[in-house]
């Protein structure tokens, strides 16, 4: 079965980059978070050796995104390139893992920030100034652990914390989403002068 993902992923990746060369691909894992839970059954040791043999079928660039609140340190430390999640949920818990980051970014990683809520509620609550300092808190907390900031600038992208695609608006506030990660992206390579 993990063979036979790792395949499609591939041939999905490989026509991709005939489009965009910077073209990239992540397995959306959203039960990741309950791998670990004493009801699963599952030690970490069989869990990452598993992870790590169906990374190992994927061509790189290869990542993950997770809308939950999975062990970030076990996560952090598989071969992956990207990591895609929702920061807008777990971006105190996240941010507690600044060694774990650090060296996440220093083996070539990427990190996409979900900072934008796509839920219609949560979306409705938040504008560009409230999830900038919300994301920017986060990098506050990470620059105190010795994340170097502009190093992980460089290492990172913007998105949606999530698909959402139970609203009831359908994918109305979703695609509301996306238009203001290319505000706040637009702002923030402004402020911090990024090419």
């Amino acid at each position: 079965m993990l063979e036979f993902m790792a395949r499609r992923i591939n041939v999905q990746l490989s026509r991709l980059l005939e489009v965009n060369p910077n073209a990239f691909m992540f397995v959306d894992e959203p039960g990741l978070q309950f791998l670990f839970s004493a009801l699963s059954g599952y030690g970490d040791l069989k869990a990452k050796g598993d992870m790590d043999d169906f990374f190992a079928m994927i061509d790189r660039p290869r990542g993950i995104h997770l809308c939950g609140n999975p062990e970030w340190d076990f996560l952090l430390g598989l071969d992956l390139d990207v990591l895609s999640m929702d920061l807008y949920t777990n971006r105190e818990v996240f941010a507690a893992y600044g060694a774990s980051i650090r060296r996440f970014l220093d083996r070539g990683g990427v990190i996409v920030w979900g900072i934008v809520p796509t839920g219609v509620e949560a979306f409705e609550s938040e504008d560009i100034p409230s999830l900038t300092a919300q994301l920017e808190g986060v990098w506050e907390i990470l620059g105190k652990k010795g994340v170097d900031r502009d190093f992980l600038l460089s290492r990172s992208m913007l998105s949606p914390a999530t698909c959402c695609l139970v609203n009831p608006d359908r994918e109305k506030t979703v695609e509301r989403a996306f238009g203001v990660v290319a505000e706040m992206s637009r702002r923030l390579r402004e402020k911090y002068r990024l090419a």
